[in-house]
């Protein structure tokens, strides 16, 4: 089983859940604080990240921030304070699920498993994550191309950054050209799941790649569907 980090300043909730997840079997180790937290995942690669918000130092969506800045492990993000803008901005810097506190603990245990399932799928461990990259692979819009086995982006052979919730939209919008999407329906295929609790996410997250692809030039465009959503289409120009 994978290694699971855990991250909270609540020394009686960091070994409860310490203690739920290695009844699963996994290794688990846990940090009071954010010191020192991303030197430790830098080298030792774990799973999976469980990242309190409120801590004293670097708070969690700082280090979020950073973290996706090297690293795709998911990583679920528990608050006390629940508040609706900290859930939304912590998809938009990349988390991959939140909870708010109180919560069960099984529950949390059930997202992990979810979580990791879905990131192993992802980056292939049943076979050769460095085997070439096939054809059908690659998704090709205009000057844009989308190479979903390494989750890199390029425009005209430069790559633009992207975060993973960023990445995941963009591929399923430009699998996609000119079909057009309701805000709801992209949340349930792209993630399969509900939990973003609003779906104003969805415009956020539209805004932030219309950003970087028009910065880099790039002719596909994710276009307004007035009253229902969004679709890809590529420019004629």
């Amino acid at each position: 089983m994978g290694t699971i980090v855990v991250v909270d300043d609540d020394l009686f909730i960091l070994q409860l859940l310490s203690e739920y997840l290695r009844k699963e079997a996994y290794e688990v180790t846990s940090f009071s604080s954010g010191a020192n937290l991303v030197e430790y995942v830098r080298s030792e690669e774990p799973e999976c990240l469980i990242l309190d918000i409120m801590m004293p130092g670097i708070d969690g969506l700082s280090l979020l921030t950073e973290l996706r800045s090297f690293t795709e492990i998911p990583i679920i993000m528990i608050s006390a304070r629940g508040e609706e803008s900290d859930r939304i901005h912590g998809l938009e810097l990349g988390c991959s699920d939140f909870l708010s506190k109180p919560f069960n603990p099984r529950e949390l245990v059930g997202r992990v498993k979810a979580m990791l399932r879905l990131y192993r799928m992802g980056n292939g461990a049943s076979g050769d994550s460095a085997a070439p990259i096939k054809p059908d692979h690659i998704c090709h819009a205009g000057n844009l191309k989308i190479y979903a086995d390494y989750r890199r982006v390029t425009v005209d052979g430069t790559d633009i950054s992207l975060t993973s919730r960023e990445f995941e939209l963009l591929l399923f919008l430009a699998s996609h050209i000119e079909r057009p999407f309701g805000r709801e329906q992209l949340i349930q295929h792209v993630w399969n799941y509900d939990f973003f609790g609003d779906v104003r996410v969805v415009d956020d997250l539209v805004k932030r790649i219309r950003k970087k692809l028009a910065e880099h030039g790039s002719t596909l465009l994710i276009n307004t569907v007035w009253g229902f959503g969004y679709k890809a289409a590529v420019s004629k120009i």
